[in-house]
C-alpha cells in the first residue's frame, strides 16, 4: 500500500508540479489585485428633474463635476461604468429661485471605494417662473404709400394678445409689434395675415403667433 501511494505522488511529477506552481502564480495575482490600491478622477454629469410645468432651468453651473475616487483597484476599476449623475430633484419648488446644493450629498458612491475630492463642492441652479400678460398690438410701419394714397385707417385683429415671459421680465412687455408693413409697396386697401415680432423677452404667444391686418387706403386724387 505505501508502495502504491509512493507511484501515485511520483507519477508524472514534473507536470504536477507545474500545475501546483501555476495555481500558486495565480492566487498570489488575484490576491495583489484585491490589495492593491489605485486613485481614479471622473466627471459625474449633473441632471435636473421633475421640473414644474410654469417653471424652466435657466443656469445650472456647473452641468458636471470632477470626482477623485480611492480604492482596491477592482472596485475603482468597476466604478468607471458604474458612476450614476448628480440628481438634483425641483419637485417643490414653484417660484423664481436661485438654489445652491453641496455636491457631494448629491452624489452617489460605489461600493468600495472612497471619495478624496470634489470639484466643485456646489451647484447651482436658476429657475424663473413662467406667467401671462396681455398687451395691445402695434402695427410696424416702413416707407411711405406713393403719391396721391393716404392711409386713410389701420386695424389689426385681434388688437390685443396674450404673450407668455419670465416673471421677472414680463413687466418690462407693453406692447408686441407686427413684423413690417412696407407702404412703398402698397397700392391700394388690402386685409391679409401678418406675423407677430418676437422678442427675447416674450418666449411664447399664447394664442396667437400673427392677427389679421385691415389697411383703407384712399386715392386723393379720385373725384368725389
Amino acid at each position: 500500500m505505501p508502495e502504491n501511494i509512493k507511484k501515485l505522488f511520483l507519477n508524472n511529477l514534473g507536470l504536477k508540479t507545474s500545475a501546483l506552481i501555476l495555481a500558486v502564480l495565480v492566487w498570489a495575482s488575484i490576491s495583489g489585485q484585491e490589495k492593491t490600491f489605485s486613485e481614479k478622477t471622473l466627471k459625474v454629469p449633473v441632471e435636473i428633474f421633475n421640473v414644474s410645468d410654469n417653471m424652466e432651468v435657466v443656469s445650472l453651473r456647473p452641468e458636471e463635476v470632477t470626482v477623485s475616487l480611492k480604492g482596491a483597484s477592482k472596485f475603482v476599476a468597476a466604478a468607471t461604468t458604474k458612476i450614476i449623475p448628480i440628481k438634483i430633484d425641483l419637485k417643490n419648488i414653484k417660484e423664481s429661485s436661485k438654489l445652491n446644493y453641496f455636491a457631494e450629498d448629491y452624489l452617489e458612491i460605489p461600493t468600495g471605494v472612497q471619495l478624496i475630492s470634489i470639484h466643485p463642492k456646489m451647484i447651482e441652479v436658476y429657475v424663473e417662473e413662467f406667467v401671462t400678460r396681455e398687451v395691445p398690438v402695434k402695427i410696424r410701419f416702413r416707407g411711405r404709400l406713393k403719391l396721391p394714397l393716404i392711409l386713410k385707417e389701420a386695424r389689426v385683429f385681434p388688437d390685443r394678445v396674450t404673450v407668455m415671459g419670465y416673471k421677472s421680465r414680463i413687466n418690462d412687455i407693453v406692447v408686441v409689434l407686427t413684423e413690417e408693413v412696407d407702404l412703398s409697396e402698397i397700392g391700394a386697401s388690402l386685409t391679409r395675415r401678418i406675423a407677430l415680432k418676437q422678442t427675447k423677452d416674450i418666449l411664447k404667444f399664447r394664442d396667437h403667433r400673427d392677427v389679421e391686418l385691415q389697411l383703407e387706403i384712399v386715392d386723393r386724387s379720385a373725384k368725389k
